[in-house]
């Protein structure tokens, strides 16, 4: 019987060979992996359950022509989703959803981490592209959100919500409230008594004032509260200021 291979190696038992065919075989799984997720962007994670992320193709598409539409002043890439954790109103552990803008991520992570660990009640908290982007909709069913882009209910100027600065916590409970002493969402009447002794609300105790620890919270982050405000009120709303606007496109 004749030995084939008597005067030279194995092509396979070369380990020289066997390393580069297992580096080929590695960097062919790579390219596969890009080529069938082109866009994969990893979550920076704060602590369990607390994500953020630049916003995914899917994430995209599900908010393009409701809460975010083509302009010159907010772009995707200045937008982050946030996944995180609270305690509902039966004091129950749920998953939660925002978009915000990119300079403030870090700041509404660890804010809604330190609610989590306090226990704070959250009714729900979903996109607002769930309610078709429509806030009215969206407050009265007491639905915390923040990024969506529209302008200041009854002028032409735009929402610090349409650049991702601001949050509306339990808006039913906490209601806007306007120079007319006109009311919104209308289904949050009752709230419009703030002293949690007086107020016939069945969340009263929920409600967010000067004196809350929630407040106490956003305004260490550098947040304003629209409690504070003189003319109208919007006990809902906190938004983070931005000197020299940094968004705007010429």
């Amino acid at each position: 019987m004749h030995t084939i291979f008597s005067n030279t190696h194995h092509p396979f038992s070369d380990k020289t060979f066997g390393k580069k065919l297992l580096l080929s075989f590695c960097i062919g799984c790579l390219f596969s992996s890009l080529l069938l997720h082109p866009h994969h962007t990893k979550a920076a994670v704060y602590k369990k359950g607390f994500t953020y992320r630049k916003l995914t193709p899917a994430i995209k598409k599900k908010i393009t022509g409701v809460s975010y539409r083509k302009n010159p002043y907010i772009t995707y890439n200045d937008l982050r989703y946030i996944r995180l954790l609270y305690y509902d109103f039966h004091g129950d552990i749920q998953s939660g959803e925002l978009i915000v803008n990119k300079k403030i991520v870090k700041k509404v992570v660890k804010i809604f981490y330190q609610l989590y660990k306090m226990k704070y009640p959250i009714e729900r908290m979903q996109l607002i592209d769930a309610y078709h982007a429509d806030d009215l909709k969206s407050m009265a069913a007491n639905n915390t959100s923040a990024f969506n882009y529209r302008p200041v209910a009854g002028t032409n100027r735009l929402s610090n919500h349409s650049y991702g600065l601001a949050i509306d916590i339990n808006p039913r409970i906490n209601p806007y409230i306007n120079s007319h002493k006109k009311l919104t969402p209308t289904n949050g009447a009752v709230y419009q008594c703030r002293d949690p002794k007086k107020c016939k609300g069945k969340y009263a105790r929920y409600m967010i004032k000067k004196s809350s620890k929630i407040t106490k919270i956003f305004k260490k982050y550098g947040f304003s509260w629209g409690g504070d405000w003189v003319y109208s009120k919007d006990y809902q709303h906190f938004e983070y200021t931005i000197v020299n606007v940094y968004f705007v496109k010429h």
